[in-house]
């Protein structure tokens, strides 16, 4: 009976993780921003245009999703980049600041 061959030797180079600040770019920060206002917009459009519950219920949805996906991303470019200067940094944490504020009127205009 043959047994299986055994696993190659550890060569032992060790596995560093890649940090976080290089993965929180301008780019995505955008990215992140733009999809939260457009799934805002959106879910004011099916608010508008729809008197359905289940319509409404799936715009609350979008609104509290964006502004947590926003927000999210702002913060995080603002804490988490080492290359935007400090006034960079207040500007996002604003920013993500109205987008949370704007998100609750949206959600008390849902009704």
């Amino acid at each position: 009976m043959a047994t299986p061959p055994m696993p190659p030797p550890y060569s032992g180079t060790p596995y560093y993780p890649m940090p976080m600040e290089n993965m929180v770019k301008k780019r995505h920060i955008l990215a992140l921003n733009g999809l939260a206002l457009a799934a805002i917009w959106l879910a004011a459009l099916i608010t508008i245009l729809s008197g359905d519950l289940n319509a409404r219920g799936f715009a609350r949805f979008l609104t509290i999703s964006a502004a947590v996906i926003g927000a999210f991303g702002s913060v995080a470019g603002a804490l988490g980049s080492k290359r935007t200067t400090d006034m960079q940094n207040l500007g996002l944490l604003i920013w993500a600041g109205l987008l949370l504020t704007f998100s609750v009127f949206l959600l008390g205009w849902i009704g």
